[in-house]
């Protein structure tokens, strides 16, 4: 599972975070930390993502960070204070072929919130998704169930396209349009409600396991 924070601050900061959290992070136990940067929906916002192996996992690492001599709080809080946090949020993967290991920094993500009363038409969306995302350059899709903050509904999705930089990204949109994609996937799409669309550049990536 994943968890991730989005927040507001200055570049130097959100480096300066990344580093020490890095050290936190990879002493509570987790498996990777990921840092983005978006535009789009909450545009020019941060994305701190930390990958657990599971939900014991990641709360093993909040009783770390909230047991009274952790310190947690004093040595971030110049940085905490100068970061305006947006929202707070799990994933955990429905379907997907973004095997674990594969990040990598620089690479860039297409991605889609949504809520869509049907799990099981979420699930069968993948094949038919990768099929055009592949043929326009996409390295891999996954799709979470997210939940946290305003996503406290099951039935609210997190979709992502991951591409090796923004160009191909943008090729894979300008092809869509040449695609029968909107055709062959109406009837899918009538069902869904997307709530945030925006894109994610990679800018740190570090892996402890």
């Amino acid at each position: 599972m994943i968890v991730a924070w989005k927040y507001r601050t200055s570049f130097d900061n959100a480096f300066q975070s990344f580093e020490k959290l890095t050290k936190f992070h990879k002493s509570a136990g987790a498996d990777w930390m990921n840092m983005f940067i978006t535009t789009g929906a909450d545009n020019a916002s941060f994305i701190t993502a930390v990958g657990f192996e599971s939900m014991k996992a990641y709360g093993k690492m909040d009783d770390m960070w909230n047991s009274p001599d952790s310190g947690m709080d004093k040595m971030m809080a110049d940085n905490l204070s100068d970061t305006h946090l947006i929202e707070t949020y799990t994933l955990n993967r429905m379907v997907g072929n973004m095997e674990e290991g594969e990040e990598h920094s620089n690479e860039v993500y297409s991605n889609f919130i949504f809520e869509c009363d049907d799990a099981d038409a979420v699930k069968d969306s993948h094949e038919h998704d990768w099929k055009y995302y592949k043929e326009g350059g996409c390295t891999g899709i996954d799709i979470h169930r997210i939940n946290g903050g305003d996503y406290a509904s099951n039935n609210t999705f997190w979709f992502s396209a991951r591409f090796k930089s923004m160009e191909d990204l943008g090729a894979n949109w300008d092809r869509m349009g040449e695609t029968s994609y909107g055709k062959d996937l109406a009837e899918y799409h009538s069902k869904i409600k997307i709530l945030k669309n925006f894109n994610g550049r990679s800018l740190k990536f570090e892996r402890f396991k």
